[in-house]
């Protein structure tokens, strides 16, 4: 069954997580990781590497700030931490970052599709496994390529300019991810990243 955005399919192998804050488990793919620095900062830790015991939340932009506002990292660290004022910024910036920096390595694998006769063309040789399409397309322009049969997760929280550089092209609506080896950690940073931004329905 197709999927869009916040629909994906979950793998045992990722493992649960407890969210700090409603303190209920999510497989990680759903959950954002913070650490504290030596300084006693909040950092966000989007690659899931920083050394240091994590904390984990659910991706959540509203959770993110009640967290904030009520100091609930605080009951998480074990004492007063210092949380960036831009914090709930700084996570959507470094998700977004790392979401396209994927996708501009896909593209140097060669394999990255785009525009609509290419990604038409990909999506019937069953490889794709996920897409793009601009936020601020025209809707006439969208959902115009998939069927509900299909098995791609789609996903709309990047413009057409956006879309446009990674692919070197002025603008860009449509890009799809072929099936690799890097697709899974796209999959990752992209379902995170609609999560947080509360983005799109599922078809």
């Amino acid at each position: 069954m197709q999927k869009r955005n916040k629909q994906y399919k979950r793998r045992a192998d990722t493992g649960l997580k407890v969210c700090f804050a409603t303190k209920t488990t999510a497989p990680r793919e759903e959950m954002l990781r913070f650490v504290i620095s030596p300084e006693r900062t909040v950092v966000f830790d989007v690659a899931e590497k920083l050394p240091g015991a994590g904390m984990w939340l659910k991706a959540d932009r509203a959770l993110l700030h009640q967290a904030v506002t009520k100091k609930l990292f605080y009951k998480a660290a074990g004492g007063t931490v210092r949380i960036p004022e831009d914090l709930e910024q700084t996570v959507e910036t470094a998700l977004k970052e790392r979401c396209i920096s994927l996708l501009g390595f896909a593209r140097k694998a060669g394999c990255l599709v785009f525009g609509y006769e290419g990604v038409k063309k990909a999506i019937g040789t069953g490889e794709t496994v996920i897409a793009f399409e601009a936020t601020d397309a025209a809707e006439n322009g969208k959902n115009k390529l998939f069927r509900p049969t299909d098995e791609i997760h789609i996903f709309e929280f990047l413009t057409r300019e956006e879309l446009g550089r990674i692919t070197g092209q002025e603008t860009q609506v449509h890009v799809a991810v072929l099936r690799s080896s890097g697709a899974q950690e796209l999959l990752k940073i992209a379902t995170k990243l609609s999560l947080y931004l509360n983005e799109g329905k599922d078809r």
